[in-house]
């Protein structure tokens, strides 16, 4: 039997990825203002979150938040970390403020990591420790083996980030820029947007490109600048 491969000291978090880096609309600002409670040791201790784009960055925005404020957090991104072993992944967890676990469906048909995560669970069942976990899917969807794990998730308070329309996918690519120092005309973001994929993650991918292209230039991003450097 092969050795697991050795887990990396630390899963260390995007440093962008804040509260006040994410773009919240106006019907995300409940849940968000729910997330950022749990972080810090208020209000709901168990939520299940699952849907669209921006999940990874407010689990690890939830880590952030927590030491900040002096508590001790871990974010689980499942997909990096699949191929360890998730007892060595998870040791230790009773002991932590907040665990949240990025991905949960990825888990799914793999019975080391499930029998491993419900372990998890009931180690942590009698602590202080507060679990934050997200997923692609509502956790009636989800393919797991064992349904005593399936049973312990769908006892989470469940929320759901639903997508960002068209107009807020436009005022998110806005907000992004201005978070990078950079303004983004009404016009501007209408161009870009009626030519781009227009998925919130090809937008900020896009606006990462013309940020780079616009330092090297020495020019502002102004529609003459994009078509040429996009060759739109």
């Amino acid at each position: 039997m092969m050795a697991s491969p050795q887990l990396p000291l630390a899963l260390k978090l995007d440093t962008e990825a804040t509260f006040d880096n994410f773009y919240t609309s106006e019907h995300h600002r409940l849940l968000v203002n729910q997330l950022r409670q749990q972080a810090t040791g208020e209000g709901e201790k168990w939520i299940y979150l699952y849907g669209g784009g921006g999940l990874s960055h407010l689990l690890q925005a939830c880590c952030h938040q927590a030491e900040a404020v002096g508590r001790y957090a871990r974010y689980i991104p499942v997909a990096e970390v699949l191929e360890f072993d998730p007892e060595a992944v998870l040791d230790g967890a009773a002991y932590l403020d907040l665990l949240c676990f990025d991905d949960i469906q990825l888990i799914a048909g793999n019975e080391s990591w499930e029998r491993a995560v419900f372990n998890c669970y009931n180690s942590i069942l009698q602590s202080e420790t507060s679990l934050l976990v997200s997923s692609s899917l509502p956790h009636s969807q989800l393919q797991l083996g064992l349904p005593d794990l399936l049973s312990r998730l769908q006892s989470l308070s469940s929320y759901k980030l639903t997508s960002l329309d068209e107009a807020e996918r436009m005022a998110a690519l806005q907000f992004k820029a201005k978070m990078r120092g950079i303004l983004v005309s009404d016009a501007v973001a209408e161009y870009i947007y009626a030519r781009c994929q227009r998925d919130a993650k090809s937008l900020f991918d896009l606006l990462n490109v013309l940020d780079r292209l616009s330092m090297v230039e020495q020019r502002k991003l102004t529609i003459p600048f994009i078509k040429q450097a996009m060759s739109w």
